[in-house]
């Protein structure tokens, strides 16, 4: 079966009565082209079905206006946020994005990004905090600028965007402390958002203020039927437990749930705080306290630091800001606070 003929810049072009020069500047940038006139070339893309051929300009070594994304999940609800404002960003820059998932693991996301690289993308957007040698190898072999997203400190010299977990979960586990809590474990999954960075400020905090760091880890990715499991682990194991910091409100909420179907009552006997105040946490009830994190932000500003670099400009690390949300699975200040 003989495939059917692409129609061309020129046959749209005779179809509007401009040049095939006016049609080509359209599709680099609508806004360079009179309104009227870009209606109908719209119009007439619609109308004749065009697909736009970049093959010239990817063999031309020319810029591709794509940007490639690997993402460790695509289903966790934080992801799903950094796309959206990934996709938007790029649509107002005139981009596209082709987006690809790793699912936490080094060798596929060595895999994915020479897929994405084979297309010749102009620049990549990363979620990983640490990448192998062959994988940065490819990126500077291609000559393209990346950036790291959802996670950031002060001061690195290296295009990263996101907020500080370390400091995000040491501002919340020291408000777990001043609210009189002692004993508290962290719950974790390997394969999470930035894990080690916020068990790490979990660390930080507890022995800052004097107290043994416990927490338990699970390799698998987070999810609130994990947390359960693990709830149950960690009361048989650490009995005195009075409240748990977790580093993903999915966890967070299996915990919720497990300690009322054994009747314990939250906040007073145990408090409990996530991160990322996702959907599930803020419709429990009580309430989820959590770390507010800026996902759809991240990645605008993830565009618009690849932006910067592809013209040359220099990046260092940029920490967004993040927001302590009390919520109702934490005692307040007035609270009778004799848990031990």
């Amino acid at each position: 079966m003989q495939k059917p003929r692409r129609p061309t810049l020129q046959d749209v072009a005779s179809l509007v009565g401009v040049t095939k020069m006016t049609v080509s500047r359209y599709l680099r940038n609508r806004n360079r082209v009179a309104k009227v006139t870009g209606e109908r070339i719209q119009i007439a893309l619609d109308e004749l079905g065009y697909i736009p051929n970049r093959v010239p300009d990817i063999l031309s070594n020319r810029a591709s206006r794509t940007l490639g994304v690997v993402l460790p999940s695509l289903k966790h609800p934080v992801f799903q946020q950094v796309i959206e404002g990934i996709e938007k960003s790029a649509a107002v820059s005139g981009y596209e994005v082709m987006v690809a998932h790793s699912g936490f693991e080094a060798e596929s996301e060595e895999m994915r990004i020479q897929t994405l690289l084979s297309f010749n993308v102009d620049g990549l957007i990363l979620a990983e905090s640490e990448h192998s040698e062959r994988t940065l190898k490819m990126i500077e072999t291609a000559g393209i600028p990346y950036v790291d997203i959802l996670d950031a400190e002060e001061g690195e010299h290296r295009a990263r965007v996101g907020i500080d977990n370390e400091l995000a979960a040491l501002s919340m586990v020291s408000l777990m402390i001043e609210r009189g809590y002692k004993k508290i474990i962290c719950l974790s999954a390997k394969k999470g958002i930035q894990t080690q960075s916020k068990v790490q400020g979990y660390i930080m905090a507890m022995e800052e203020a004097g107290f043994e760091p416990k927490s338990l880890s699970a390799k698998s990715e987070v999810s609130v039927s994990l947390a359960k499991k693990m709830t149950r682990k960690v009361l048989d194991r650490y009995p005195e437990t009075d409240a748990f910091f977790c580093t993903d409100d999915e966890l967070a909420a299996g915990v919720l749930l497990e300690c009322q179907n054994l009747n314990i009552s939250i906040p007073d006997e145990i408090g409990i705080a996530g991160v990322h105040a996702l959907d599930i946490g803020q419709s429990l009830m009580p309430r989820l306290a959590s770390i507010i994190t800026p996902d759809r932000e991240t990645g605008e500003k993830a565009v618009l630091s690849l932006l910067a670099m592809l013209q040359g400009e220099t990046l260092k690390s940029e920490p967004l800001e993040f927001e302590l949300d009390e919520g109702e699975t934490l005692l307040q200040v007035n609270d009778d606070l004799s848990m031990f």
